[in-house]
């Protein structure tokens, strides 16, 4: 009788291609499984309830912002059972930046490190030479200097401003600043820490795509290679994909370089893992599956090859996938292990949302004031940590 596994991911190359074509080298070693990989879209990734998900799928790749979500409704398995120490003490040693230590919360381990990312920085290597910079910036001054270049030229640098990224960029800031979101308060920032981060958001405006509040990653990374329009993004999650051997434009990244004393720090943490449900129907199939996708030359070997983001370290130090990514791994992996790590309390993700909303319009120019932005983020947030200690 054959084993069966049907499990959710995210709508792109990177997030279900390594696992769909990852199935056959999986079965061949163990033809007693059946495993079945649907996709959901990038926004539903990062919003919808996985509690909902868990009542359909054994497997369901996470974004780790969820896991106070799943400690509080039962909805995934805490895996710290289910597996020997060994293997996350080696996912430990493996981890890029706090990747593995995400999926940590409340005493209890509810998703793997599948997939790495964080806020990184990219560009356009021909049109930065073009206007006469030989390098990407590495100060807030030389972002600055750049977009003002990219203007008088007739181009632009990218800010991916929608909702969910308008919020990251929030929260970007205030890390690099020294001043992160902390699970810890009744408030989101400050209101003058919130004011310093509209001030630097206010002063890359003049030279943000028109389009950017319109644009996800994906989106700007389209656009940046379609055209020669964006020649440089200060933030936004990184993507191999664009950056590989054989594109036709390829996209170099590189570390932030934010306001704050170390330019390179307090990116926020993004990347993907891969959950349990706790209505799994084989949970033992379900581990071996996990172990097996989780080792450290399957993430540098197929996992990476067929399109993926490796979660594990040795995949991103390893020189050959260096070269064909374009160096995209040594580029950013600086910013990757000094990345932020936000909070993740049941009910985080709604009171981030909010502030993303209310400073897309901002960015959007829409005619909402500073003092709403910050009453209003601040004020939900405070809603969101009461009701999470209640």
């Amino acid at each position: 009788m054959k084993r069966r596994l049907k499990g959710m991911t995210w709508d792109h190359a990177r997030g279900f291609d390594p696992l769909q074509k990852g199935v056959p080298l999986f079965v061949a070693e163990h033809p007693d499984y059946e495993i079945e990989w649907t996709r959901r879209s990038l926004r539903d990734f990062g919003v919808q309830p996985v509690e909902v998900l868990a009542e359909q799928y054994d497997l369901i790749v996470i974004d780790h912002p969820f896991c106070g979500r799943a400690k509080a409704t039962n909805c995934l398995l805490d895996l710290k059972p289910l597996f020997p120490a060994a293997f996350f003490a080696m996912l430990e040693k493996e981890s890029v930046g706090p990747s593995t230590r995400s999926y940590y919360y409340g005493g209890g381990i509810w998703g793997l490190p599948t997939d790495a990312a964080s806020q990184v920085a990219s560009y356009r290597p021909d049109l930065l030479k073009a206007l006469g910079f030989d390098h990407p910036p590495k100060t807030w001054s030389e972002v600055l200097a750049l977009g003002a270049a990219a203007r008088k030229a007739g181009k632009w640098i990218g800010l991916p401003s929608v909702q969910s990224d308008a919020a990251c960029l929030v929260a970007t800031l205030s890390a690099n600043l020294g001043k992160p979101i902390s699970p810890d308060t009744d408030y989101l920032l400050l209101p003058d820490v919130f004011a310093e981060v509209l001030d630097y958001l206010d002063q890359l405006r003049p030279f943000c795509h028109p389009k950017s509040t319109e644009r996800n990653p994906i989106h700007t990374y389209d656009a940046m290679a379609a055209g020669d329009e964006i020649v440089y993004v200060p933030f936004g999650f990184g993507y191999t994909n664009y950056s590989r051997a054989g594109v036709k434009v390829p996209i170099h990244y590189t570390t932030i370089a934010g306001p704050g004393e170390d330019p390179a720090a307090g990116a926020i943490l993004g990347g993907a893992g891969a959950a349990i449900s706790a209505n799994c129907k084989d949970v033992e199939a379900a581990v071996a599956y996990l172990t097996w996708m989780h080792q450290p030359e399957h993430q540098a070997g197929a996992y990476y090859r067929n399109g993926g983001q490796p979660g594990l370290r040795s995949a991103w130090t390893n020189a050959e996938d260096d070269r064909d990514s374009g160096f995209f791994f040594s580029g950013t992996l600086e910013t990757l292990d000094k990345a932020y790590l936000r909070p993740r309390f049941d009910g985080f993700i709604a009171a981030f949302e909010h502030p993303g909303e209310l400073v897309h319009r901002y960015l959007a120019g829409d005619g909402i004031t500073r003092n709403e932005i910050i009453r209003s983020s601040n004020e939900t947030y405070a809603r969101a940590r009461a009701a999470a200690k209640a």
